[in-house]
């Protein structure tokens, strides 16, 4: 008995605890990541950032690191962007973000 499956470009899969778009498109020049943090509590946003920014560069020695941060209504954003060497270590470094 088969199963009738609808697909769709939103459909992923999951392989090795990562979750991957399928049909993605590796373009060159799509090299920066940016990583979003946001609290009530500045040291803890700050801490929980700086844990990415140290997996980035043991990873990658060459990750540009840039911040930016500020103080909203709701409380303290702080924007990581890592700029990496080539699409390719950026992409390597996203789908290990949920092992961080």
């Amino acid at each position: 008995m088969s199963e009738d499956k609808n697909t769709t470009e939103a459909d992923v899969c999951e392989a090795c605890g990562t979750i991957v778009e399928l049909g993605s498109v590796i373009e060159a020049g799509d090299d920066v990541l940016v990583l979003p943090f946001e609290g009530t509590d500045q040291a803890g946003v700050n801490k929980l950032a700086q844990k990415y920014i140290d997996a980035a560069k043991t990873r990658f020695e060459t990750v540009e690191v840039s911040l930016e941060e500020k103080t909203t209504e709701q409380g303290f954003v702080c924007n990581v962007s890592l700029k990496f060497e080539c699409t390719a270590e950026k992409l390597i470094f996203e789908m290990g973000l949920s092992a961080i």
